[in-house]
């Protein structure tokens, strides 16, 4: 990444919350992991109601491609 670009945060976010998402498909609730599949959920919870609360601020152009509400 070059000294002028911008860090693709929406693109992080994606990244890492349907990455931990998979992660608890993939563990079970109960058991040995049920505290990190506990923690790890509260964390992708509160990772989505940042990004609800602070989705309106994004520029139209910061978007991605297919990013459409009913206003446009």
């Amino acid at each position: 990444m070059g000294a002028c670009e911008v860090p693709d945060y929406r693109r992080m976010y994606y990244t890492l919350c349907a990455g931990v998402s998979a992660l608890l498909d993939d563990i079970q609730a109960d058991g040995a992991y049920q505290s990190i599949y506990r923690r790890l959920e509260l964390l992708l919870q509160e990772a989505e109601d940042i990004y609800i609360e602070t989705a309106g601020i994004i520029r139209l152009e910061d978007r991605l491609p297919g990013d459409k509400t009913k206003n446009e």
